[in-house]
């Protein structure tokens, strides 16, 4: 009888196993988003591939600061991130046509492998001279010390009379020049740096259009 009894709690023991693995390998499967993957990536290319928090539509700009890689690029958004937007929410041809602009940072190299830092979002708005966003990143050692802490300011120039945008923080005395890219038809801009103030500037020097104060 005891032998009977050992013999059904393994065949529970068993049986328990396969369903919560089963159940944890569709739960895996669920928690995607787009083609991102969760985990360590071999190379750059696999980064790009799997690494990005959403499914990019352009490669816009790739540099490295203080040991992190940055990827820009831009993503049309799922109409489901919508929802909370009232003045899109019908408007079909707007959210199949927008393209929103995201700053991600990665950590490492080819024959280490590479990790995601820092979270990511995306915002948006409509501007005819040019847009202004900002995001950051704070990463900590084990130990709660930083290890890497700066800010990015970076967006789309729309108006052609803009040929430079210029940024400074609330701090600065004096504006900074960004990074002009220029990517198929659009062109963008990309700064290191809080940019609490963004201004384009005409080949002339005349002030097209400045944002934040």
């Amino acid at each position: 009888m005891k032998q009977i009894r050992l013999w059904l709690i393994i065949l529970f023991i068993v049986v328990s196993s396969s369903i919560v693995n089963s159940l944890l390998k569709n739960e895996l499967q669920t928690f995607e988003v787009g083609k991102f993957e969760f985990g360590k990536y071999d190379d750059f290319d696999e980064v790009l591939a799997k690494g990005l928090t959403y499914d990019m539509n352009k490669l816009i700009y790739i540099t490295r600061h203080d040991g992190v890689t940055i990827v820009m690029y831009t993503t049309i958004p799922d109409p489901v991130e919508f929802q909370d937007v009232m003045e899109f929410q019908d408007d079909i041809d707007f959210q199949n046509e927008m393209e929103a602009l995201v700053v991600q940072f990665f950590e490492g190299n080819d024959e280490e492998g590479w990790e995601v830092l820092g979270s990511t979002g995306w915002t948006h708005y409509e501007n005819d001279n040019l847009t202004v966003y900002d995001t950051f990143l704070r990463d900590y050692d084990d130990e709660g010390n930083v290890e890497y802490a700066f800010d990015v300011t970076f967006g789309e120039v729309n108006n052609p009379k803009i040929d430079t945008v210029e940024t400074k923080s609330h701090h600065d005395t004096m504006f900074t020049e960004a990074t002009m890219i220029r990517k198929g038809l659009g062109r963008y801009y990309f700064q290191i740096g809080q940019g609490a103030i963004v201004r384009g500037i005409s080949v002339d020097g005349e002030i097209i259009d400045q944002q934040g104060s």
